[in-house]
């Protein structure tokens, strides 16, 4: 006789909840769609086990075929449970058939297996058979335990292997339900007349759903769309086999000033009206709000995009009326180009992104598209970025310089140091590429501050040898923002045994960078003996008035501003050396191509000269040989 008072408030608690969770928006997720399959055959299961139990504890009352068939029925569900939880778990590892397909053949060679042995039971009794006395285990009864075991150490061991890109709590969730199920195996075995394992199937479905299926953990509360994470989540599954679905994405425009001018409240209150007017209007398509006023629909496949686009910019130029208050909101559109194929999730996102800033600063309703152009440009991005992160995590920033000479002499006097990354796809990339991204980023502070190390080094060891006085270092307006540059600085100068005059720092003036910060952060690295140079004078921000308030030493006159001189010569080129000559600093000239520009340069009062005249940009290495010999 079997015990069956645990089966009814299991399989009540079951149904409640996956009634709750039915009733619930979910995004078509291959997790979700097991999740859903595991809980439906959990009820299912749990049905006949009851029944099948009940009946075999009273056999005489019921024919053979109807103990064989409900008997059969409980065993198909049983296997085919053992085997959904694990294919959760491999679901949330975001682990596919092309991935691991050996474990994908293995996991159904064995359900396939244990399916037959169930269904040939009526004639061979492989696994149960039932006569007049009633219910018998058959000799393969005991793969009932085996292939459950089996399936769970699948679980743990694809765990062990892909769980790093788990959080803490999703990594220890899986863990805890293959322990729960581990263990509810182990009280079956010791307690085989008490049916307790849908308890623990129950305990293991719960610590699923609060870990991964919580619909609460997709839903963006103010508008009741799917979020940013339940996107990224679609796409991780879409990307691989193209595009699904029709996606248009609007923006709203200069979101955060507005969110200052109507305040928080009224914000929020518009994009709940927005969210009601997409909700009303266009009921069959699902909906994202990702961030920002930022949000994404996807539309049935055979809809107009641009007249949906049309539809919605329309509404647009009516306020959003919202708590006794009207909003004016402005949009920019993006449009998915269903066609193309992207490698990853973040790489679309990444498109998707690029456009909405894009989308933001241009006129109101206008659209980009997400093109081939797009995605190249999108694709150069990610492998530069990916490129900077392995330069850092390597320190392999390659380190070239280029001599600056004295302008009546010719002899080396200092030189530049420039920096160049290495990428097996791009080859060797240069500054105008990935500087403004590693500042975008904040990485620039790393890269600087290995791009410092390496110049110390190199004029620690051969500086004196090559007669070398300085070395000029670019620095980022970004890096001058930061509290810790004179200590970080300051020790590596400390650790070459070198002074701080022998690296001269090289400032741009840029327009978005708090001055009097700068100001107050190169006067106290002066103060600690280093020595800034201006770069990039004669563009830019460049103004007159500040660099009066600067303690630099050394002004240089871009190439551009050069170049124009002798394209066109005029007197706004000698003006602005003899000036900055008059204001007691000195100045070097860039772009220097020919012996007459370096000729001219110097009658105009330029101490140093840089350009191609005398060399190009050349690795430690190089640089060295060059004017090691020549000494």
């Amino acid at each position: 006789m079997w015990n069956l008072q645990y089966s009814i408030p299991t399989f009540l608690i079951l149904s409640i909840f996956l009634v709750f969770y039915i009733a619930r928006p979910k995004i078509p997720t291959r997790i979700n769609r097991t999740f859903i399959m595991l809980l439906l055959t959990d009820v299912v299961n749990m049905i006949f086990n009851y029944v099948s139990t009940y009946m075999d504890n009273d056999p005489s009352s019921y024919s053979i075929t109807a103990l064989y068939i409900t008997n059969y029925l409980f065993f198909v569900f049983y296997i085919l449970r053992s085997f959904l939880f694990c294919q959760f778990t491999i679901n949330v590892l975001e682990l596919n058939h092309r991935k691991i397909p050996l474990t994908y053949l293995l996991n159904g060679g064995v359900l396939f297996a244990c399916q037959i042995l169930t269904a040939v039971s009526p004639w061979l009794h492989t696994v149960f058979s039932i006569d007049g006395q009633g219910y018998h285990s058959g000799p393969f009864y005991n793969m009932m335990t085996v292939h459950f075991l089996y399936y769970l150490v699948v679980s743990m061991f694809l765990l062990l292997g892909s769980g790093k890109k788990l959080s803490l709590f999703q990594y220890i969730a899986v863990l805890s339900y293959d322990l729960i199920l581990f263990l509810g195996i182990a009280i079956r075995l010791a307690f085989p007349h008490i049916v307790l394992m849908d308890l623990f199937c129950l305990l293991a479905i719960i610590i699923q759903f609060l870990a991964f299926q919580n619909p609460d953990n997709y839903i963006e509360k103010r508008t009741r769309f799917f979020n940013r994470f339940a996107f990224e989540i679609l796409l991780s599954e879409t990307i691989p086999e193209k595009l699904a679905g029709n996606l248009l994405g609007f923006v709203l425009k200069n979101y955060t000033d507005n969110r200052i001018l109507y305040g928080g409240a009224q914000m929020d209150s518009g994009i709940t009206a927005i969210a009601g007017f997409l909700h009303n209007h266009y009921p069959s398509f699902r909906f994202y709000y990702l961030r920002n006023g930022e949000f994404v629909i996807e539309a049935k496949p055979d809809t107009d995009l641009n007249a949906l686009r049309s539809q919605i910019a329309a509404r647009f130029l009516q306020p959003w009326n919202r708590d006794y208050a009207k909003l004016y909101l402005q949009v920019g559109f993006v449009i998915a180009n269903q066609s193309l194929a992207f490698d990853s999730s973040e790489q679309f996102m990444d498109c998707l992104e690029s456009a909405f800033r894009e989308v933001d600063q241009i006129g109101a309703n206008e659209c980009l598209i997400i093109d081939e152009h797009r995605k190249r440009e999108r694709e150069q991005y990610l492998l530069i970025k990916r490129a900077i992160e392995n330069a850092i995590k390597e320190q392999n920033v390659q380190v070239f310089l280029q001599p600056i000479v004295d302008a009546k002499t010719h002899k080396l006097a200092g030189a530049e140091a420039l920096a160049r990354l290495e990428d097996p796809h791009l080859g060797l990339i240069m500054p105008g590429d990935f500087i403004s991204l590693a500042e975008e980023n904040g990485s620039i502070i790393s890269l600087g501050e290995q791009i410092f190390r390496k110049v110390c080094g190199f004029m620690a060891y051969y500086g004196n040898q090559l007669h070398l006085a300085w070395i000029n270092v670019n620095l980022s307006p970004i890096q001058c923002m930061d509290p810790n540059l004179i200590d970080e600085f300051s020790s590596i100068i400390e650790e070459y045994h070198l002074t701080p005059s022998r690296i001269h720092l090289e400032i741009t003036e840029q327009e978005n960078v708090d001055h009097r910060l700068l100001k107050k952060q190169i006067q106290e690295m002066t103060a600690k003996g280093f020595s800034f140079v201006l770069d990039d004078y004669g563009t830019g921000y460049s103004n007159i008035d500040r660099i009066k308030k600067l303690p630099l030493i050394n002004v240089k006159m871009d190439m551009s501003i050069v170049w124009e001189y002798f394209d066109h010569p005029d007197s706004l080129l000698p003006l602005s050396i003899q000036m900055l000559k008059d204001m007691g600093f000195s100045v070097t000239a860039e772009g220097v191509e020919t012996e007459e520009m370096a000729r001219e340069l110097y009658k105009m009062g330029c101490s140093y000269l840089q350009g191609y005249y005398f060399s190009k940009p050349v690795p430690l290495e190089e640089f060295y040989k060059k004017y090691h010999v020549t000494e």
